[in-house]
């Protein structure tokens, strides 16, 4: 399997923490950058490639990734200029080499089956997925409306209760007409996933997920993998086929 992360924001949020020092991705989460556990996550799930989109502070990522992960086959989609989450992944696939990829952010987690997600896709004969996860509290998110295993839409923040969200990792396939006419610079949320005439399939899945976008989010993301320290792990697992 082949993936690529966006690992390009600005992280205007969380200019507390960084200073703008160094780029959100190796913020450290109990020490660690946290695009480490992004990477071993995805690689003990089998991830082979990948290809990471970067923008903001690229030279800082890459030197990184090239130090921890000199013997991994990881290649760097670099945007001058920031071309939105769109534009970001339609310049990556350029350097894919599979006929599909996992697409997923590099300052979130989502605990989640990747070859469960990947069959389910396969199955179905996806050209376009993504996952979705459950919360208890839709209040801070975007509810994802799902019909017979299809996106709809999404709703507006605001709703009180259970129900599914975006967690932000996609299966697409490398020549998705999706991204034609779109313009240089584009948010794939806004421009593909909110298009009704595309169709959408939906793998759901309840777990942990959380980001460290904020600094509020950050401080919680030490927290979270303290106390879940078997899902970071940044070392080798078997890869259950």
């Amino acid at each position: 399997m082949e993936a690529i992360l966006l690992a390009g924001g600005l992280g205007t949020r969380l200019y507390s923490v960084t200073r703008d020092n160094y780029p959100k991705c190796l913020a450290k989460v109990n020490g660690v950058p946290f695009l480490h556990y992004i990477l071993w996550n995805f690689r003990n799930q089998g991830v082979k490639r990948f290809v990471l989109a970067v923008s903001h502070l690229s030279d800082m990522v890459e030197q990184e990734v090239r130090h921890h992960f000199a013997d991994w086959d990881i290649d760097f989609s670099i945007e001058r200029e920031p071309l939105g989450t769109g534009g970001a992944i339609r310049q990556a696939l350029a350097l894919c080499r599979s006929e599909h990829v996992i697409v997923a952010n590099a300052d979130s987690f989502i605990e989640f089956s990747l070859l469960k997600f990947v069959h389910e896709m396969r199955e179905n004969e996806s050209e376009l997925g993504l996952v979705c996860t459950e919360v208890d509290d839709l209040s801070r998110f975007g509810a994802a409306n799902i019909e017979q295993g299809k996106l709809i839409g999404f709703s507006e923040k605001g709703k009180s209760g259970k129900g599914f969200i975006n967690a932000g990792i996609y299966w697409l396939n490398t020549s998705n007409d999706a991204f034609l006419g779109q313009p240089e610079r584009f948010s794939f949320e806004k421009n593909v996933l909110a298009n009704r005439e595309l169709h959408i399939n939906v793998f759901k899945t309840k777990g942990l997920f959380f980001d460290i976008g904020t600094p509020g989010d950050f401080a919680g993301a030490q927290r979270l993998v303290d106390l879940n320290k078997g899902l970071f792990s940044t070392s080798p697992k078997i890869v259950e086929e």
